[in-house]
This record gives C-alpha cells, structure tokens and sequence, in this order.
C-alpha cells in the first residue's frame, strides 16, 4: 500500500491550497508521438503569442506570495511553472520532447498555468509527503546527479519518506533525479497544484486533462484524488 500525505500545517499557512493528484500504472512512456509533440509545440507557440503577466497574474501572484511564506524567494527560487512560462514567452523557443509524460506536464501545465509535477512511484517507495523540511533530507538535483544538497530548515519539500529523499525543493521550484520519470517509467504520480481564490475548478480540470492524456497516448490505467484540508492524504495500492 502506497501513501500521499499533506502536512496539515501546509494548508493552515495556505487554506486555499488544493493538490490535484493522478497515478497512472501500466504505462507505457517510450517513443515520440507526432500528435503529441505538435499540441505541446502549439502550447509553446500560443504562449509567445499571448503572454501572462508574470507580476499580475491571478495564477501567478498566489504562488509567489505562498514561497515568501516560508522563507523562499520566488524571484531567485521561481516556482516550476513560472520559470516554464517566463521561458516559452519569448518569440522563437522551443521545449525538448523528453517523453510523453513529460510532454502532457508541460503541455499542461503552461495551459493551466499551474504547476504541474510529476514522478515515477517505483523509486519514490510506500510513503510520499509535502511537508516542512527539518533540514537533514537529502535532495540530488536532476540537473546534477552528482551533488548533494540539503534543505533549509522550515523549507517545503516533496518527500520520499521511505528514502529520506527530496522528490521536489522549495514546494514546486526544482525536481530531483532519483525519481524522475524517463521511458522505461511504468508507473507515477502526477501532482497538480492550485492556490488562491477561486482556483479548484481549474485545479480539477487540469488534473483530468492529464488524466485524459495519459489514457490516449501511454494508454495507462488511472486514477484520480484531490487533496484539501479535509482530506490531507490519500492510500492507494497498484
């Protein structure tokens, strides 16, 4: 039996915080799909041609203002969708087709504007946890396998608990490499995250979006949770 949990002191600091969640299993994540690669290439070519406000956005400010809530400046430790929309803004950009999987998290996560997460469930272990960092878990970046570093005290983390391992550093800023989701990847869990004022609807609709894709184009088996105050964890067994 697999676990996600959510440090009820997370939504006591941010009440309107909600987490969208899919695990899909019986995956299937090699091969490039041209379908697939050509709605992520027109999400890129749409947002370069109608560009959101980074300061202003009623997506965007919620988020930076959570960071600052627990220490983390959101101009130098952008969250992860910030950073993907500031990139695909400007005329010309393209994104690399890394996998399917990761193409339906780009894809909609610039579509949704909101982060969109993801990681394989065989690495990550029994027990996954968003919690506030004590300061010993270990975090290997997935841009540099061979570091270590290690998480202020009192920042947010994605852990894999079972591990004593960081899946993501400052709540959505930056992923880790241990469980990244790469083409033998026969299993994950995906994680949507919303925050501010009147955001479950788009919260829901982007969590059944990739729902949705990952049905279509890994052909996986899946399901479905939303994550709230009143429901702060979800077991699941596959």
């Amino acid at each position: 039996m697999k676990s996600i949990e959510i440090q009820q002191k997370i939504f006591k600091e941010n009440p309107s915080f909600r987490r969208g969640i899919v695990i899909a299993w019986d995956m299937d994540n090699s091969g490039i799909v041209p379908e697939l690669e050509e709605l992520l290439k027109e999400a890129v070519q749409k947002a370069a041609e109608n560009s959101v406000d980074l300061k202003e956005n009623k997506r965007i400010i919620p988020w930076l203002e959570a960071h600052r809530k627990f220490n983390s400046n959101p101009n130098k430790f952008p969250p992860a969708h910030c950073s993907l929309l500031k990139r695909v803004q400007k005329p010309g950009v393209s994104i690399p087709y890394i996998n399917k999987t990761v193409a339906i998290m780009n894809y909609c996560s610039i579509t949704g504007i909101t982060p969109v997460g993801g990681d394989d469930l065989v690495p990550a272990g029994n027990r996954l946890v968003l919690k506030y960092a004590e300061g010993g878990e270990r975090f290997i970046p997935l841009d540099d396998p061979e570091s270590v570093e290690y998480p202020e005290k009192g920042e947010i983390i994605y852990l894999a608990e079972d591990l004593g391992e960081i899946m993501c550093r400052r709540w959505n800023w930056r992923n880790g490499f241990k469980t990244r989701i790469t083409e033998d990847t026969k299993s994950i869990v995906m994680n949507i995250d919303g925050i501010g004022e009147g955001n479950i609807e788009n919260t829901l609709s982007v969590r059944d979006k990739v729902a949705e894709l990952l049905e279509k184009y890994c052909r996986a088996k899946v399901l479905v949770t939303l994550l709230s105050p009143e429901q702060n964890s979800f077991s699941f067994d596959i």
